[in-house]
């Protein structure tokens, strides 16, 4: 007798097989198998662990023994595992709500996207790139100056020093218009990933607004200041780079992004996967990652192996990172690494750890196509601009 057989004639837990999917819940049960770790089950059921999250797992193993021969006189003894598993999964519902909030984008794309808006672009000086790069806004995080002893910050604020540095960086930018304006967003963009309110990896952090309301308010944010920075150049370029306390959403925003500007000839959304990126301009390549993963003194090598064409046919490199709300620069055989300033204050744990004190500045990079970076553009924030409520700067508003 094969032993498949006697495996099936062995008595196994009274268990009523399931795999069954109820609304948000999906329990699975096997009464008998060889299946005995979690990561088999997931492997075998094609669990889609983006969409699913286990709550619980069980796998209890009993044995039999059986013996086996071509005769009664070479039988051999020998014990089968066998295992009752079961699974209880449910929906991870900010995945199921960043999927609505994608199909609603993608009919709206289906209405706005054939005809972008016609608009007057001005004309001037070629040859020249502006980067506009606001890193670790952190839009959510909530900042009480009686804790801190430093500026209060909430949503409402972030978007008011948000759109005030960007219209200072465009008004102190020195030429009308520009061949690219390179948009970067993320790094850090969102405070929080989820509707948990923590980071990535699920640090808990405090926030002033559920995540879902802060992330209508940045994506319109995002998507109107993209519509009026096109009145500047031939050619928006947004390259999304993820953060540690945003990873995911900011994916999510960057795939938005491009559901509505799917079909506007001058914005170019780069929403690829990897946490570092790669763009040239000219005579300039410029790597783009948000710093907290690896060594920045390993930067300068990875984008000789990464982006070894683009290496080659370059003269100037740099990496522009974020992450720790302060700026530096360091050169690496020729690539400089920049690490670029926040605009946002320190929240209770910051100010408890001591990390306090930096500037809060953003930086514009002018490049020119043929002799690489030939500006910098600062703008600082301070605790007298941050409690005062200003109006939207004239470049934010809505051009018709």
């Amino acid at each position: 007798m094969k032993i498949d057989d006697l495996l099936a004639q062995k008595a196994t837990p009274k268990v009523t097989e399931v795999n069954t999917v109820k609304g948000d819940s999906w329990e699975i049960s096997i009464p008998k198998s060889r299946i005995h770790t979690l990561e088999a089950l997931i492997e075998f059921f094609e669990i889609d662990l983006t969409v699913w999250e286990v709550e619980r797992f069980v796998a209890n193993k009993w044995e039999m023994g059986y013996t086996t021969g071509p005769s009664k006189y070479q039988k051999k003894s020998a014990v089968e595992p066998l295992y009752q598993v079961k699974a209880f999964l449910k929906r991870k519902k900010s995945i199921a709500a960043a999927k609505q909030e994608i199909a609603e984008l993608l009919e709206l794309s289906k209405v706005k996207a054939p005809k972008p808006p016609a608009i007057v672009k001005r004309t001037g000086r070629k040859g020249h790139m502006l980067e506009v790069n606001l890193t670790d806004h952190h839009f959510g995080k909530m900042a009480w100056q009686m804790e801190t002893l430093f500026a209060n910050y909430d949503v409402k604020i972030a978007t008011e020093v948000f759109n005030r540095a960007l219209a200072a960086l465009l008004d102190r930018s020195p030429y009308d218009s520009y061949d690219e304006i390179w948009f970067v967003v993320g790094n850090d963009l969102f405070n929080a990933d989820n509707t948990a309110g923590t980071t990535t990896s699920g640090t808990q952090v405090e926030s002033d607004a559920r995540i879902r309301k802060t992330y209508v308010t940045v994506r319109t944010l995002i998507v109107r200041a993209i519509e009026n920075l096109r009145h500047l150049t031939d050619k928006v370029k947004v390259v999304v780079v993820p953060g540690n306390h945003d990873y995911n959403t900011t994916w999510h925003l960057g795939d938005s992004l491009e559901l509505y500007f799917s079909k506007y000839p001058d914005v170019e959304v780069d929403n690829t996967p990897s946490v570092r990126k790669y763009h040239t301009y000219g005579q300039t390549l410029i790597g783009y990652t948000h710093g907290d993963k690896g060594k920045l003194s390993d930067l300068a090598v990875l984008m000789t192996v990464e982006a070894r064409e683009q290496y080659g046919a370059t003269k100037f490199h740099e990496w522009h990172t974020g992450h720790t709300h302060r700026t530096h620069t360091d050169e690496i055989h020729g690539i400089r690494v920049r690490v670029l300033p926040a605009l946002c204050p320190p929240d209770k744990w910051h100010a408890e750890m001591g990390f306090v004190g930096n500037l809060r500045s953003s930086e514009a990079y002018l490049w020119d196509k043929e002799q690489g970076l030939i500006g910098i553009i600062i703008y600082t924030d301070s605790d007298d601009l941050i409690e005062k409520a200003s109006p939207t700067p004239s470049i934010l508003k809505d051009n018709k």
